[in-house]
């Protein structure tokens, strides 16, 4: 595949092997500014490992990751300098139990930027508003509900002012009622225009918000397409069988 210009994210012909298990296998694809991509398929498929990869919690075996023109597999590039562009939100919280929401949100701008004190917090607050949690500011994490946690472990990535978010399964975690409240949130998030990566089962947010929606199996992209080619009329036998199973 060519690289699209356009592309924030190229990735090409990456691989990742733990030892001699092969998890990814030759995954080329390009990730355009302002693209939603919705990441599905089996468990075990390798969606979380590709994702990780994204942002080097995972060091590629081989091949190519290009994120808004630096090479991250690069051994010399910084890839603090990366990450602060690139936010995550994962499966699991991660908030840190002995701080405030507050001080959860503002301590990697500090740390990592040195950004100036009253101006970071100043933008957690706001960034606390976009998630609907202005109220729960000076509230500890075990205060806080499931769904009300991720929201906070979104707009603490969005403190960092990222032109790409990466979301691992954000809402396998949560009970089945705080579920749409953390998709509400990712869901202005790309009507804003955010570059998002998404892994989920949550076939309906794939079916509304992503531009494209990659089906993973066995460490491949087996398919790739629009929500409506994906869901209404899969080529890939593989794919017609996970989403029989599924829907």
């Amino acid at each position: 595949m060519a690289h699209n210009p356009n592309s924030i994210i190229h990735v090409s012909h990456l691989k990742k092997s733990f030892g001699h298990l092969e998890v990814l296998k030759d995954i080329t694809v390009d990730v355009a500014e302002g693209e939603v991509v919705v990441i599905i398929g089996p468990s075990g498929s390798g969606k979380s490992t590709f994702l990780r990869c994204l942002n080097r919690l995972e060091e590629a075996s081989g091949g190519d990751i290009v994120i808004d023109g630096v090479d991250i597999t690069d051994r010399k590039v910084n890839i603090n300098k990366v990450r602060e562009r690139v936010g995550m939100v994962f499966q699991h919280f991660n908030l840190f139990n002995n701080m405030n929401v507050l001080r959860n949100l503002m301590l990697a701008p500090i740390d990592l930027k040195k950004a100036d004190r009253e101006t970071v917090k100043q933008q957690a607050l706001k960034m606390l508003g976009r998630v609907g949690l202005s109220d729960k500011a000076y509230a500890f994490p075990h205060q806080l509900s499931g769904g009300q946690k991720q929201r906070v472990a979104i707009a603490r990535a969005l403190c960092m002012l990222p032109d790409i978010m990466l979301f691992d399964e954000p809402t396998s975690a949560l009970d089945p009622e705080m579920v749409g409240e953390v998709l509400e949130v990712m869901k202005d998030l790309a009507r804003e225009g955010m570059t998002m990566v998404v892994v989920t089962h949550e076939m309906g947010f794939a079916r509304e918000v992503a531009d494209r929606v990659l089906f993973m199996d066995e460490g491949k992209i087996l398919e790739e397409g629009t929500p409506d080619d994906i869901f209404t009329n899969p080529q890939h036998p593989r794919t017609k069988d996970f989403l029989d199973k599924v829907l």
